[in-house]
């Protein structure tokens, strides 16, 4: 008996012993439990705070000749016509986000450049401020402009999206929405300054200043902007035409503008039942110096077939300051002598613009593309195309053709 009393100490703490690490191993697990689950609620809120999307293109254009309409020649390769984008959006509070965009192009050895990057605030639920890097809101498709799949054709209409060679700018907007019953108009005022190099000119724009106004009952569209800005552009091309000829320009002669003031005026139009699509757009740009002022325009029409949508695009430009360039770019010849080297002329810009086309949407979010362009009217003013050739040729058109895949996810 006695030495089961002497026992009973050692067993209860054996039991004891027992049900403390029995109820450590509970609690380790319920701790585990609440971290995973703790672990799964922060992937969730990361999750639905960061959203990653982009876009893809790539095709085959080849022309007739070397008019370069587009930068496309008879030598033009699949690199020209592809670029892959990728897009975040990082929701820094429930009203606030961040978004950037990252763009390469195979015409640019496929270096990334940041096309998007702002930061946006919802104050009101019709309210929208951003600032920091944006698409300058200059066309009814600037914000997709190099989104193909957003588009029915194989490339916005040249007439209107190229004289004005710039694509973002660096500054701020604000956005109003008012809801009306079974329509909206949005105004949007945007400033700040860009600086970009085109396949023509190098284009720096100051203290630009801004308005959009958009109506839509969600069937019919229509749009207007307004803006200004001081203006330098420094046609590179021209050098380069110069230097071809074995001739130096004068300092100085390339710049067509130096902080000239700069006006951009258009008004656009869109029809779209989900059936028929209607769009079109004018557009007038004028700038004080050797710059042309340019009106352009562009009408097209697309109907769906289901999967298929075939479509046809009228387009035309022409300048309309042409009496203010009759003199002649001076260059220097390598015994010093400055001469007439470049005709102001080649600035002048008058041509008419005829595509044919068809969008197949071959699955969700792949479409492929096939284009005609046929481009005439611009013998006697080669501005925005390559006027090395069209002033040394007697080709009055040129026909281009584009097979293009376009792809977002």
């Amino acid at each position: 008996m006695k030495t089961y009393l002497r026992l009973a100490p050692l067993a209860l703490a054996i039991s004891a012993g027992n049900a403390v690490a029995q109820s450590d191993n509970e609690t380790i697990a319920q701790m585990q439990q609440q971290l995973n689950s703790m672990q799964q609620q922060l992937n969730s809120v990361k999750d639905e705070r960061v959203r990653f999307n982009g876009f893809f293109s790539t095709g085959y254009s080849r022309a007739s000749n070397d008019a370069g309409f587009e930068g496309i020649t008879d030598k033009t390769s699949i690199t020209d016509q592809s670029l892959l984008a990728l897009q975040g959006t990082f929701e820094v509070t429930d009203k606030s986000q961040a978004v950037m965009q990252l763009v390469g192009r195979g015409s640019e050895d496929w270096d990334p450049v940041i096309e998007w990057a702002y930061l946006s605030h919802r104050p009101t639920n019709d309210l929208q401020l951003r600032a920091g890097k944006m698409r300058i809101p200059f066309f009814m498709y600037s914000d997709s402009l190099e989104v193909g799949y957003a588009q029915t054709w194989a490339r916005p209409p040249a007439a209107v999206y190229d004289p004005v060679a710039i694509q973002s700018y660096v500054g701020a907007d604000a956005t109003h929405t008012l809801n009306f019953d079974g329509s909206s108009l949005t105004s949007q005022v945007f400033t700040g300054f860009t600086e970009e190099e085109g396949n023509i000119s190098e284009v720096e724009l100051r203290n630009t200043a801004g308005l959009t106004l958009t109506w839509t009952d969600y069937i019919w569209t229509v749009r207007g902007i307004a803006a200004t800005a001081e203006a330098s552009i420094n046609a590179a091309r021209l050098a380069a035409l110069a230097e071809a000829n074995g001739l130096q320009l004068v300092d100085g002669q390339a710049v067509l503008a130096d902080e000239e003031r700069g006006n951009f005026y258009g008004v656009g139009l869109g029809y779209d039942n989900g059936t028929w699509q209607v769009i079109s757009e004018f557009t007038r740009a004028e700038v004080d110096g050797k710059f042309a002022d340019t009106d352009s325009a562009y009408i097209s029409v697309a109907r769906r077939f289901g999967a298929f949508s075939p479509y046809v695009v009228v387009g035309w430009i022409e300048s309309q300051d042409n009496n203010e360039r009759e003199g002649a770019f001076l260059a220097q010849t390598p015994s010093g002598a400055v001469v007439p080297a470049v005709p102001e002329s080649v600035l002048d810009t008058r041509r008419d613009e005829y595509s044919v086309g068809m969008r197949w949407d071959i699955t969700s979010g792949v479409a492929l593309k096939a284009d005609v362009t046929h481009v005439r009217g611009f013998e006697n003013a080669a501005g925005g195309l390559n006027p090395a050739f069209v002033l040394t040729n007697d080709d009055e058109s040129t026909n281009v053709y584009t097979l293009k895949l376009d792809s977002a996810f």
